[in-house]
């Protein structure tokens, strides 16, 4: 269904993560911008997303991706890979059609103008670019019948509380050990929920990675990541959610090279010195939004002193001052 680009509506960069070279496509013009813009409202208000999915919703977010999972003890974490990439149009056209006339007396939406809406939001013969507006909210709704199937064959597995969430293309699975069995123990447990997934993700013309798979048991580390939160286990047996220790360190080398540069010379500072103060600042607010007391505790005595020395009772007060 591939449909004739302008290729004067958009701009094609490459970025380099991890490792790995991956194909952003941005805007040429703001009448493009705008026009997906539109095309993403109208799938908003139009379209009923599956609860399970906690990426690219309103009031929803990585931290309560991971709090759902917080009261279970066993978590397997999976990767779809090359999601983005792989979403088959006339599969997504067949689902979206079906999903713009969900619960209608007769059609509204035919299955011609649903192709033209998704011939609009694509870029290539497969895949849904990274770094338009619409792509989001379009994979969500790729996979909401398949977060429904998948959760209700889960349910009939009889685990103990079992909790599924996905994050874009990370599902992660969870539920409780009451009974204390090891990982071993477990091991066919994992292998049919693995077997559920690929089956169900045949149907969508994707897979797992193989390489992006992690099972975690609380009875043998005290943590998990889940979507860059940690929910940590207390040797009171209760838990708490952190952007963990790594990320806060982070934010304390970077809010001081900030300050250090600003005293010196204010007028000097770069428009990408300016980008990066709002950038840590936004950091610290949603590093607050999580440690809503504070995450001072998080640093050494070395650290804390070296605040102090510079007039500072707190990491807040320093970024305060930026």
């Amino acid at each position: 269904m591939e449909k004739k680009i302008n290729m004067a509506d958009y701009m094609v960069r490459y970025i380099v993560t991890k490792g790995k070279r991956r194909r952003i496509v941005t805007y040429g013009n703001e009448e493009k911008r705008q026009e997906h813009n539109e095309i993403k409202l109208f799938l908003e208000e139009k379209l009923i997303f599956s609860k399970f999915t906690k990426a690219y919703i309103a009031y929803s977010s990585i931290y309560k991706n991971a709090k759902a999972h917080m009261y279970n003890d066993i978590f397997i974490k999976y990767d779809i890979e090359k999601y983005f990439d792989s979403i088959n149009h006339k599969i997504l056209v067949r689902i979206l059609h079906e999903q713009l006339n969900l619960g209608q007396e007769k059609e509204i939406y035919t299955i011609f103008e649903t192709s033209e809406l998704v011939g609009n939001c694509i870029f290539g013969k497969k895949g849904l670019p990274l770094g338009l507006i619409t792509s989001p909210v379009l994979s969500n709704i790729y996979l909401k019948t398949f977060d429904n199937i998948l959760y209700g064959k889960l349910k009939k597995m009889k685990l103990e509380n079992v909790i599924y969430t996905r994050y874009a293309d990370d599902l992660t699975i969870s539920f409780k050990n009451s009974s204390r069995k090891s990982l071993e123990d477990l091991d066919h447990v994992f292998s049919e929920i693995e077997s559920l997934i690929n089956l169900q993700l045949k149907n969508y013309k994707l897979k797992l990675n193989a390489n992006k798979k992690s099972i975690i048991s609380l009875d043998v580390s005290n943590h998990v990541r889940i979507t860059g939160i940690s929910i940590t286990k207390l040797v009171t047996g209760k838990r708490r959610l952190s952007v963990g220790k790594k990320k806060v360190i982070k934010l304390f080398d970077d809010a001081l090279q900030l300050y250090y540069k600003k005293i010196v010379d204010a007028d000097e500072l770069s428009n990408e010195d300016l980008y990066n103060i709002q950038r840590v600042k936004g950091m610290e607010s949603f590093v607050l939004s999580i440690h809503k007391t504070g995450y001072n505790h998080m640093f050494s005595e070395k650290m804390q002193d070296k605040l102090l020395n510079l007039g500072f009772k707190s990491l807040h007060e320093l970024i305060e001052s930026l």
